[in-house]
């Protein structure tokens, strides 16, 4: 789902019971901030052959001076670079049910959009991309069979949209049917009994388009909060029962502020890619009528380890843990390779955040430097009201780097909610660091978050890279023994 308020579509898995997750440091002129020394190992790079010894001439070039660098610089520059340790990023797991091979997006519009011809190029392009290929053939069946490229159609209906719809998230009463209280199942069954729309083959995913002015309500079930379009969410994706199949849909409102600096089709297309990128990764959610709960690829929200990732990005799937965040990072990507191009979610890749390298792809060139829990520690954390808590990061990069600074948010700050965390890195509010150091992060809770957050508060993590053009996130759940079991 592409929410526009961080945690909006995700704070019921709060209510799941028990919730149902050798270091290359610099040289030994390294402060206890992680920075190399007054002259950084930089000019190494200009070193001749002889390696800051004297030129033929006698006399050694400005280009080759080193008398500032000890010989453990460089040492260190010579040596090969190492990934410090540190705790692994999430891993997406398949949850048995759901991976789209060979997606056929069928692009929906209704009578009278204007901007019908937008999204129909852009529903034949997107499968063709660099873009596509930089995710999809990570995620993989049961069976071996990973996501590949598939086909494209398209779809002007004949009538208009009506000013409101409803969906839901719930299991519906008989999973053979689609659900009575949502009138998209509805309308998009009454489409396919009339052969409006294409019948549906094993891959197909409906991507429907409605109109500005026209209100869709999202409820997670009878006696749940309804999220309304342009306001909490600016798509979605899910399924519905028909023919004795599961049939994957998006929904996308036509929103007219959606993405701060986008346009409206840039803003409507950057949901479409995320949604379409979910709904090729985990496509089904009903679990009524699939074999798993989890259907396709997500973060396990059983492991307390990693559902910081959750609560903080708004969700477990491939595009949620990529988002366009209010406080910078992530961002978008564009294609270079359509006419027009296109601004795109990044999408979380399992194989590079295996690999240590940044896992939203494609990711801008050069280095991925990040802070993490050290190795085999979670994401989470209790801290009861008042108190403290002091955890070890760990700093780590997938190849030379700038020292980067550190620094942290509480996200609730962004949701109206005030500050209940506040932090320090080794007794200051900021520290700067590289690959292998290791800094202690104390996080004190002083009070609750706003109500409706009653999972906890979140901390990010947030590394800034020197010249400040690029930020990486590591998200810690705070939680207190009440927050955690309901006593």
């Amino acid at each position: 789902m592409r929410t526009f308020k961080v945690l909006t579509h995700f704070l019921a898995v709060a209510a799941c019971g028990a919730l149902c997750v050798a270091c290359g440091t610099d040289d030994a002129a390294t402060t206890a901030t992680g920075a190399d020394d007054a002259a950084t190992d930089n000019d190494l790079g200009a070193l001749d052959a002889a390696d800051g010894t004297a030129d033929a001439a006698g006399t050694d070039d400005a280009a080759d001076a080193v008398t500032e660098d000890t010989a453990a610089d460089i040492a260190y520059s010579d040596a090969p670079f190492e990934t410090a340790s540190h705790n692994a990023l999430p891993q997406l797991v398949f949850g048995g049910v759901g991976v789209l091979h060979n997606p056929q997006i069928v692009t929906v519009t209704f009578a009278n959009d204007p901007l019908a011809d937008q999204f129909e190029v852009f529903g034949a392009q997107i499968q063709k991309t660099q873009w596509w290929a930089s995710w999809s053939a990570g995620y993989c069946s049961s069976a071996g069979k990973c996501i590949g490229t598939g086909g494209s159609d398209k779809v002007r209906l004949g009538v208009t949209a009506a000013k409101s719809y409803t969906d839901t998230t719930a299991d519906p009463a008989d999973p053979t049917k689609p659900y009575a209280a949502s009138s998209i199942q509805q309308f998009i069954a009454n489409q396919l009994d009339a052969a409006t729309l294409p019948a549906p083959v094993t891959d197909t995913v409906y991507v429907i388009y409605f109109p500005q002015g026209t209100q869709i309500s999202l409820a997670g079930g009878p006696g749940q909060p309804v999220s309304k379009s342009c306001q909490a969410f600016g798509g979605y994706h899910h399924s519905l029962p028909y023919g004795g199949r599961q049939v994957a849909y998006a929904v996308l409102p036509e929103c007219k502020n959606g993405d701060p600096g986008m346009t409206q089709v840039e803003s409507v297309l950057f949901s479409a890619s995320h949604e379409i990128a979910e709904s090729a990764t985990d496509p089904y959610t009903n679990p009524n009528a699939q074999a798993s709960p989890y259907g396709g690829y997500n973060i396990n929200v059983e492991d307390l380890n990693v559902l910081a990732w959750v609560f903080a990005l708004g969700g477990g799937e491939v595009g949620d843990l990529c988002p366009n965040l209010p406080y910078g990072g992530f961002g978008y990507a564009t294609t270079t390779d359509t006419t027009p191009q296109y601004k795109v979610t990044r999408v979380w890749s399992n194989v590079a955040a295996k690999a240590n390298h940044n896992p939203c792809v494609p990711a801008d060139p050069g280095p991925y430097f990040n802070m993490a829990p050290e190795k085999n520690k979670g994401t989470d954390v209790n801290i009861e009201l008042g108190q403290s808590k002091t955890i070890a990061l760990h700093a780590f990069s997938d190849m030379k780097v700038q020292p980067w600074t550190v620094t942290a948010i509480d996200i609730d700050s962004f949701q109206g909610g005030g500050t209940p965390l506040t932090f320090d890195f080794n007794g200051q509010s900021s520290v700067t660091v590289n690959n292998g150091d290791i800094v202690n992060m104390t996080i004190t809770r002083d009070y609750n978050a706003q109500p409706a957050q009653a999972y906890g508060a979140i901390a990010m993590i947030m590394s800034t890279s020197a010249d400040g053009q690029s930020t990486n996130y590591w998200p810690i759940w705070s939680y207190t023994q009440k927050e955690l079991t309901g006593k």
